[in-house]
C-alpha cells in the first residue's frame, strides 16, 4: 500500500512539472508572440515585419530561409513577396495538390520536395536549399498566402516544428497581413508617385512648348508664385502685380478691376514696344479659396500672343485682298455687262424697227434668226452675272408680296411661242389650295420658273411640259415635268454644276452655257427651300422645287383699271436723255413708232437747265443712268429738289436690284433695263398714258 501511494506521489509530482513545463512553455510564446507584434507594430515596411516575425520562429524552427508568396485567385499561381534568399525573388509557382492543401489550413512538412509536384522543375539554385520545407497557408484580404520555410539538410523539420506554426497561426496571420498590406499600399504609393513624376513632367514640357507664365498672388497682390521672371525678354522685377505693369496704366487698371472683383477672367490683352517691336502678352486667371471659401488669391498663365497677333492681322490683310479681288470681279463684271448691254440695246432697237420696215418673208426670217441671237447673248450676259454675284457673296434676295399666278403667267407669255413652234403641249396648274399672295423675291422666282420651263421645252421634241403647283404642309412645291430625252444617272450627279451639261452633243445640239440650272439651285437654296430631280433617259425628267410658303395678306388697294383698249390710250411727250447716238436713235424710232412725241438731250445737266423753260410741257422723261458732264442720279435728285414732279423713268444696263433701289431712292418712279425689250417699254409706258388719259378726263 505505501510503494502504490508513493508512485501515484511520484506521477502527480511528474503531472505537475509536465504542466509548469507547459505553462512556461505557453509564456514564453506567449510572450515571443506580443514581443513579435509589438516589433511588428513599429517596423516600416514590409522586409522589417518579416524579420520580426522570423526573429519570433527562429527561437523554434530552425530554418534557412523564409519565403512568403501570394495569389489574387484561385486560377493564377504563386507569386513571391517578400523573401530571405536573393534565388526566390521574383520567382513563380504553380499551384498543386500539397500547396491547396497547405492554403485550406494544414501545416505540412517535407522531407522529400523534389518529388513533389510544386519543386519537380525549380531550378538547381533554388532546389539546393530545399532539402526541408515546412510550409503553411493563411488568408489574406486580396487572396491566398503561403510561408514556407528551407533547410538545406534533410530532415530538418519535425512534427514540433508543425505544432509550433499552428499555435503561431494568429501571429503569421498577422505577419503576412500586414506584409501584403505593406507591399499593396508601397504599390499604389509607387504608382502614384510615379503619376505625379509623369504629370510634373508632363505639366512641365507643356510649360515649355506653350512659353507661358505660370503665376500665384495672394490677396494683397503679392506673387506667391511665378514659373519665370522673364518672358519674351519682359522681366518682371516687382514682387506685387499691379506694380509689375504699372508703366502700363490702362492695362493695370483693367488688370485691378479684375483682380478687385475676385472672378475669373480671360486673355485680357496689353502691349508694349521692345527694341522697337510691338510685343502682345494676355493674361488670364481664377480666383481660389479654402474650404471655408475665404479667398486667398489667384492662380493664371501670362502668354506671348504676338506671332497669334501677327497671324489675324496677315488673315485680315488676306480676307481684305479676297474681298477686293471679289468686289473688284463683280465692278468688272457688272461694267462689262453695262458696257455689252448698251450696244446690244441699239441691236435689238434697230431688229425691232427693220422687221416692221415691210420685208419679204425671207429677209424677215434673218431679222428673226439675228434677234433670237441678240436675245441669247443677253441671257448669257445676265446668267454669268449672277453667279458671279452669288459666289463673291453679294447677291441678296428682295422679298415682298407678290402673286404666283403672274409669275407663271410671265412665264408663259416668254415661253408659249417656243412650244408651239415645236408641236408640244405646255399646261399650267395651281391647285386651289394654293394662295395667290405670298411674300417672296418675284423676279427670282420667275427666273427658276424661266430656267426650268425652257429647259423642258429645249429638251423635249415631242409630248408635253406640265407646270404643277401645289401646297404641302408648309412648303410650296414647284414641279417642271417633260417627256424629252431625259438625263442618264452618272450625268444627273454634276448637272447642277457650273457650266456643266448632260453630255458634249448636248451643248452642239441645243446651245446654251450650262448656268441656268447652277443658278437656279443657288436661288432656291437661299430661299432655304431645295430642287430634286428624277429623270429616265428617253422618258422624260421632273424637276421639283420646294420652298417655305409665305402666305401675304390680300392687297386691299384697288389696281389701277387699264384700258383694254390701245387706241385710248394717249400719246406722250416724252423727253429722252441718252448720250449714245445710236441709243438716242433707237429710243427715238421706237417711241414715236408708237405715236410719242420724242425730245433728245445728251446728257442730265440739259435736262436740269431745261427747269425754268419747257420741262413743265413734257408728259414722261427716260433718263439714262451713265452720262457725261451729269449722270441721270445726279439730275433726278435737281430735279426733285427744284420741285419737279414729272414721272422719271431709269434707262439703263445697270440692272442689279440694289441699282433699282438706289434709282427709286433717288426720286425716279420706275426702271426700263437695256436692251430695251418692245413689250416691257410697251407695258411701262401704258401706266403712265392711262394715268395721262385719267388726268385728262378729269
Amino acid at each position: 500500500m505505501p510503494s502504490y501511494e508513493s508512485e501515484k506521489l511520484q506521477e502527480t509530482l511528474l503531472d505537475l512539472m509536465r504542466s509548469r513545463e507547459r505553462e512556461k512553455q505557453l509564456r514564453d510564446e506567449n510572450t515571443a508572440i506580443l514581443s513579435g507584434i509589438a516589433a511588428m507594430a513599429g517596423a516600416n515596411n514590409k522586409r522589417q515585419v518579416f524579420n520580426s516575425l522570423l526573429s519570433v520562429l527562429r527561437k523554434y524552427i530552425g530554418f534557412e530561409h523564409a519565403l512568403v508568396l501570394t495569389r489574387e485567385d484561385e486560377t493564377t499561381p504563386l507569386q513571391e513577396l517578400v523573401t530571405t534568399c536573393r534565388f526566390f525573388e521574383s520567382s513563380i509557382w504553380p499551384v498543386g495538390d500539397t500547396f491547396t492543401r497547405s492554403m485550406n489550413g494544414a501545416s505540412i512538412a517535407l522531407f522529400a520536395p523534389r518529388q513533389v509536384y510544386e519543386f519537380k522543375d525549380l531550378p538547381d539554385e533554388m532546389l539546393y536549399f530545399c532539402q526541408s520545407v515546412l510550409l503553411i497557408g493563411v488568408k489574406v484580404s486580396s487572396g491566398d498566402a503561403l510561408l514556407m520555410f528551407f533547410h538545406s539538410q534533410k530532415g530538418q523539420f519535425s512534427p514540433d516544428c508543425q505544432r509550433v506554426l499552428e499555435r503561431f497561426r494568429p501571429l503569421l496571420e498577422r505577419a503576412i497581413i500586414d506584409i501584403d498590406y505593406r507591399e499593396r499600399l508601397q504599390s499604389l504609393v509607387t504608382a502614384r508617385t510615379q503619376e505625379l513624376t509623369h504629370s510634373q513632367k508632363r505639366f512641365k514640357d507643356f510649360a515649355k512648348t506653350v512659353g507661358d507664365w505660370f503665376w500665384e498672388i495672394d490677396p494683397d497682390y503679392r506673387f506667391t508664385y511665378i514659373s519665370s521672371p522673364n518672358l519674351a525678354n519682359h522681366t518682371i522685377d516687382h514682387s506685387n502685380m499691379l506694380r509689375a505693369f504699372g508703366e502700363h496704366g490702362d492695362f493695370a487698371e483693367k488688370l485691378k478691376a479684375k483682380l478687385e472683383a475676385e472672378e475669373a477672367f480671360e486673355d485680357l490683352e496689353w502691349q508694349f514696344e521692345d527694341h522697337g517691336q510691338i510685343v502682345w502678352f494676355s493674361i488670364s486667371g481664377t480666383p481660389f479659396f479654402n474650404k471655408q471659401g475665404t479667398f486667398l488669391g489667384f492662380r493664371g498663365t501670362a502668354k506671348d500672343i504676338t506671332s497669334r497677333k501677327q497671324q489675324i492681322f496677315e488673315l485680315q490683310q488676306a480676307r481684305q485682298q479676297a474681298e477686293s479681288a471679289n468686289k473688284a470681279k463683280s465692278q468688272f463684271l457688272a461694267m462689262m455687262s453695262h458696257e455689252i448691254r448698251t450696244p446690244l440695246n441699239a441691236v435689238l432697237g434697230l431688229l425691232d424697227m427693220l422687221g416692221s420696215s415691210g420685208l419679204d418673208n425671207k429677209q424677215m426670217s434673218w431679222i428673226n434668226q439675228m434677234d433670237q441671237s441678240a436675245q441669247l447673248l443677253l441671257t448669257i450676259i445676265n446668267d454669268i452675272l449672277d453667279l458671279s454675284r452669288i459666289e463673291s457673296g453679294s447677291f441678296e434676295l428682295y422679298y415682298d408680296k407678290m402673286s404666283l399666278s403672274d409669275c407663271v403667267d410671265l412665264v408663259v407669255t416668254q415661253l408659249q411661242e417656243q412650244a408651239t413652234k415645236k408641236h408640244i403641249r405646255f399646261n399650267t396648274t395651281i391647285k386651289s389650295d394654293v394662295p395667290d399672295a405670298i411674300v417672296g423675291d418675284k423676279n427670282r422666282i420667275s427666273q427658276v420658273l424661266f430656267n426650268l420651263v425652257g429647259n423642258a421645252i429645249k429638251f423635249t421634241n415631242e409630248g408635253s411640259v406640265n407646270v404643277d403647283i401645289h401646297r404641302d404642309g408648309k412648303q410650296l412645291k414647284i414641279e417642271v415635268s417633260d417627256t424629252g430625252i431625259g438625263i442618264a444617272p452618272e450625268a444627273q450627279k454634276i448637272l447642277f454644276n457650273p457650266f456643266i451639261q448632260a453630255d458634249g452633243s448636248i451643248t452642239r445640239k441645243y446651245g446654251g452655257t450650262g448656268l441656268g440650272l447652277a443658278i437656279s439651285q443657288h436661288l432656291i437654296q437661299k430661299m432655304q427651300g431645295e430642287i430634286n430631280l428624277r429623270s429616265v433617259t428617253g422618258k422624260g425628267s421632273c424637276f421639283t422645287v420646294t420652298i417655305p410658303l409665305k402666305e401675304s395678306p390680300q392687297n386691299d388697294k384697288h389696281r389701277m383699271c387699264m384700258p383694254q383698249d390701245k387706241q385710248s390710250l394717249v400719246p406722250l411727250n416724252i423727253l429722252v436723255a441718252e448720250d449714245s447716238p445710236t441709243n438716242q436713235l433707237v429710243a427715238k424710232l421706237m417711241l414715236e413708232k408708237r405715236g410719242h412725241q420724242v425730245t433728245i438731250v445728251s446728257n442730265g445737266q440739259q435736262v436740269v437747265d431745261m427747269v425754268p423753260l419747257c420741262l413743265a410741257e413734257f408728259d414722261l422723261i427716260l433718263m439714262d443712268i451713265s452720262m457725261p458732264v451729269m449722270d441721270g442720279i445726279q439730275a433726278t435728285k435737281a430735279l426733285r429738289d427744284s420741285g419737279i414732279i414729272t414721272p422719271i423713268i431709269a434707262l439703263t444696263a445697270n440692272v442689279m436690284q440694289a441699282d433699282q433701289e438706289e434709282y427709286l431712292r433717288a426720286g425716279m418712279n420706275d426702271f426700263i433695263p437695256k436692251p430695251i425689250i418692245a413689250k416691257d417699254l410697251e407695258m411701262v409706258l401704258a401706266r403712265y398714258q392711262t394715268i395721262t388719259s385719267l388726268s385728262a378726263q378729269c
